[in-house]
């Protein structure tokens, strides 16, 4: 039996021993393995509040970029309608002005093309009335000319029947010539 209480109680002192070994034992070590699991559990708490306070830093610098990045939007975008709007006022006061002086324009061109068009009129009047003063007066050539054949015909005629009748006129028969006297002693 003797050798039978060794291997009995040999281990059965060494698993006391182990056991409870103050600083090395089972107990000990399970003492220090909590000891560790509660500092760590407290480091990841301090690490997660921590982590929590940079998330939370983190979100605000975020939110405060987000409205920075959204106000500056909102004034690039406000800047931008204002510059529309007064590009457009500006093309519409310029598309005013332009109005303004082409009608200004059209109204002395229109009233250049009715003096040109009242001169015109009295252009073509009066080379109308040229035309009929030319045409007028070649008539009065023509009729002058066939008055004046005329006449030269009736002076022909006249000359002619002056002729006739100065050839038949016993008046202008010359006498026959008396004889010539006789010669005289010679």
């Amino acid at each position: 039996m003797k050798n039978f209480s060794f291997y009995l109680f040999l281990p059965l002192i060494l698993l006391v021993a182990f056991l409870f070994t103050p600083g090395v034992g089972y107990f000990a070590a399970q003492k220090k393995i909590e000891a560790k699991e509660v500092a760590k559990a407290e480091e990841l708490a301090r690490i997660e509040a921590a982590e929590n306070e940079k998330r939370i830093e983190i979100e605000k610098r975020a939110e405060e970029d987000a409205r920075t990045r959204q106000e500056e939007s909102a004034n690039a975008e406000r800047t931008k309608e204002e510059k529309k709007r007064k590009d457009y006022e500006d093309a519409i006061s310029k598309l005013e002005e332009d109005i303004k002086t082409f009608s200004g324009e059209a109204d002395a061109h229109a009233a250049e093309i009715a003096n040109l068009e009242i001169q015109i009129v009295k252009l073509r009047d009066r080379k109308e009335t040229g035309d009929r003063e030319t045409l007028e007066l070649a008539k009065q050539v023509e009729l002058a000319k066939i008055d004046r054949r005329i006449a030269e015909m009736e002076i022909q005629r006249m000359v002619a029947m002056v002729r006739e009748d100065l050839n038949t006129s016993p008046l202008l028969v010359p006498p026959v010539p008396p004889p010539a006297p006789a010669a005289r002693g010679r």
